[in-house]
């Protein structure tokens, strides 16, 4: 007895202080379901960033030891550091822009002049700002120089980019831009309809207060983690109780009506009947919510290797191992952005234009657009990685488990490579891009702890998702009645405890 009062005491505290929160929680989950918290695609970028031509004339100027060298021809650094674990090239403000990053992060050079680039300058960024809207419309107006988050950059968490320049573009749809100062990069792009959206569903979904995030990802991570761990054992006191409930009222009552709840007042029988039909689905969200910034439990799924996806590429460029010039490969019209790559072994270069993304071979000198087999993803892994491990290599056209997104995100064919090394290793390769995702059986358990329980992200409803959104929509409308008349006995709670 002392056990069940002291079991009822806490979920009673804590669903006084918590039921505003998980109402919050299921009103925008509906939310969710529809719009999310806005962001920028690379493909996004890609659609306003300026083309790449092959006729600058001019030769490099600078050869400064502590900056490297660079060609526009190549667009090769001549002196490169050591480590080059990225390279790549886009205009930028009306000028190849070469990205460089080693061991001691991302640094940007002009490709015709070899000379660093700290900062790009306001007249700069506004011609970036112009090329988002019409060449028709009056100039973007610039908002602020910001030095620090706002409500709007906590997505991209930009805490090397400042200041950043906040621009009003004149497109009729209220667009408000965020540029990079350090790399004229885009990190955020919103409309009116994209932000009231945001303000009902992803930013109080996600407790997304920018004073959390203002110093890094930790503080709003704990944050969430712990309100959400008290969430946890609300439901579970909650479950608790409403089954010792109603099995006292089996036990205790003869009449139809009252067999599953011995409580006579209307608001604790609703509570009560809510509870016991979706006890379990509240469970199970607020967990999956909580494992969204968890990781699986090392102890129930071990894994001994430390992989990701960014080990099929070299940790070290060789750019002398790139045959193709970027002068011939730049031939080709509209090409936004370019990359080097080296997967088993072989350059490639990865290709940006506005409708799509592609690989050329590098390793000749003819432009060759490549798409990688079943073979060669095998190959990039097992020179990776796993040298001397057996392995499969399998060309999806249908999502698996793990590969697989509600909004058809992820292209197909993929190429999955599974591992035998113990952990479960498994590579889903794009044959066009060389994108890759990475899953061991740790992560597949924590795929399933979070997105299989909270959104549903299952092959099976990625086929119907008339009938995902169906389900959806009956979960949280069984959620939101729980934690409503939850809420509304805290009130009652409250005014008893006050008089």
């Amino acid at each position: 007895m002392r056990t069940f009062k002291f079991i009822l005491c806490i979920h009673r505290i804590l669903g006084t202080v918590l039921s505003v929160l998980f109402l919050m929680w299921f009103l925008s989950g509906f939310v969710m379901m529809y719009h999310t918290y806005p962001s920028l695609t690379e493909q996004q970028r890609m659609a306003h960033a300026e083309p790449l031509t092959a006729n600058h004339s001019e030769a490099p100027t600078a050869n400064r030891p502590d900056a490297p060298s660079v060609m526009y021809e190549s667009a090769l650094p001549i002196q490169h550091p050591p480590h080059l674990s990225a390279l790549s090239l886009q205009q930028v403000a009306g000028r190849p822009v070469v990205t460089m990053t080693d061991s001691i992060g991302e640094r940007l050079y002009d490709a015709r002049t070899g000379r660093p680039i700290q900062r790009f300058s306001a007249s700069e960024l506004l011609t970036i700002a112009s090329q988002w809207q019409s060449s028709a419309a009056p100039p973007p107006l610039l908002l602020d120089t910001l030095g620090e988050i706002d409500i709007w950059l906590i997505g991209a968490m930009p805490f090397n980019e400042y200041p950043i320049y906040h621009y009003a573009l004149n497109d009729g749809r209220g667009s408000e831009l965020y540029l990079s100062s350090r790399t004229g990069r885009a990190l955020q792009l919103t409309d009116s309809r994209s932000r009231f959206w945001a303000w009902v569903g992803a930013i109080p979904h996600w407790i997304y207060i920018t004073k959390l995030r203002a110093t890094g990802r930790q503080p709003w991570t704990d944050t969430v983690l712990w309100l959400s761990g008290l969430g946890i054992l609300m439901t579970l006191s909650g479950i608790v109780v409403g089954l010792r409930s109603m099995f006292l009222a089996r036990r205790r009552r003869k009449s139809t009506a009252s067999i599953i709840t011995p409580y006579k007042k209307t608001l604790f029988r609703w509570h009560h009947i809510l509870g016991l039909c979706f006890g379990l689905f509240v469970l199970t969200w607020i967990f999956s919510g909580f494992m969204s910034l968890a990781d699986a439990p090392q102890l129930l799924w071990p894994v001994r290797g430390q992989h990701s996806a960014r080990d099929i590429y070299a940790d070290s460029l060789q750019p002398s191992t790139f045959t193709l010039s970027t002068q011939r490969l730049l031939q080709s019209d509209n090409i936004k952005r370019v990359e080097w790559i080296e997967m088993g072994h072989r350059p490639y270069y990865r290709v940006w234009t506005a409708e799509e993304t592609y690989l050329v071979d590098a390793s000749d000198s003819t432009a060759r657009r490549v798409t990688l087999s079943a073979d060669d993803c095998g190959r990039i892994v097992k020179t990776a990685i796993h040298h001397d491990t057996p392995l499969r290599t399998e060309m999806l056209t249908s999502y698996d488990n793990y590969y697989v997104s509600q909004h058809q995100k992820l292209t197909l064919p993929a190429c999955r490579v599974t591992v035998d090394d113990g952990d479960g290793s498994t590579f889903y390769i794009n044959p066009q891009t060389a994108d890759c995702r990475y899953y061991n059986d740790n992560r597949r358990a924590g795929k399933w702890l979070y997105t299989g329980l909270h959104a549903l992200n299952t092959p099976f409803f990625a086929r119907h998702p008339v009938l995902r959104q169906v389900v959806m929509w009956m979960l949280l409308l069984g959620g939101t009645a729980v934690s409503l008349t939850g809420l509304l006995l805290a009130v009652g709670y409250l005014r008893r405890k006050l008089r």
